[in-house]
């Protein structure tokens, strides 16, 4: 588990309310059995289809403001950025750079690097741009068929050695789509795209929320400290 000071003060210098948090698995809403990975040209052993689309989260830790759009309340959507199984009940995630994840590392396709955390930046800001996404990862009145036409492009973009294909004929008209703007752009980011991690749990894509006015100046004196304390050890 990466160390809590540490991510106190990375999530300040990225303009953060939250260092971490607990949240727990609500459901997933997409299409199931919607996307084959498959890993076995490259001497892995996996070659099955996967249920894809957005997972919703509820916050299960402290209430209370946490930022601004879908950030405000109780419940969140995001995108997985691995294959381990979601574990049940409240999860204690960290919040790292994509180019950090997989937790515990090394996942399918090896770890990550800036490449692919720049790949998936691309798939993220493609779907703002075709109005499936908002800019906080909440849905923007995206289908079900292109809520898993993201999930499969992510899925594409970090799980380098797997051949990633749609199984269902509207989730594959819709990665042909999201492909395209993807193309329009391929070098587009987001602003505080992380990730949530957990070693026993499916690791998340996150957009870092602004901090209220309120939690601002506890913020910043809690990344004071935090770097304070990493330079004394």
């Amino acid at each position: 588990m990466k160390s809590r000071i540490a991510m106190i003060a990375l999530v300040c210098a990225s303009g953060s309310a939250l260092a971490g948090f607990d949240a727990d698995f609500l459901f997933l809403q997409g299409v199931n059995n919607s996307i084959r990975i498959d890993n076995t040209g490259t001497g892995g052993s996996i070659n099955d289809t996967f249920n894809a689309g957005q997972f919703m989260f509820e916050y299960t830790d402290v209430g209370g403001d946490r930022g601004l759009g879908q950030f405000a309340g109780g419940t969140f959507g995001t995108f997985c950025i691995e294959l381990q199984q979601v574990a049940p009940g409240s999860t204690t995630y960290d919040i790292a750079n994509v180019r950090n994840a997989p937790n515990p590392q090394p996942g399918l396709g090896g770890a990550y690097d800036a490449a692919d955390e720049a790949e998936v930046e691309a798939v993220v800001a493609a779907a703002m741009r075709l109005g499936w996404l908002n800019s906080d990862l909440s849905n923007a009145g995206a289908s079900n068929a292109q809520l898993a036409a993201i999930q499969g492009m992510i899925w594409k973009a970090v799980l380098d050695e797997a051949v990633v294909s749609a199984e269902v004929a509207s989730v594959a008209t819709q990665m042909t789509a999201l492909q395209a703007e993807i193309d329009n752009n391929p070098t587009a980011s987001v602003a505080d795209l992380r990730a949530m991690v957990n070693a026993d749990s499916q690791d998340q894509l996150f957009i870092v929320p602004l901090p209220t006015a309120a939690l601002a100046g506890l913020i910043t004196l809690a990344g004071i400290g935090g770097v304070k304390r990493l330079r004394r050890n």
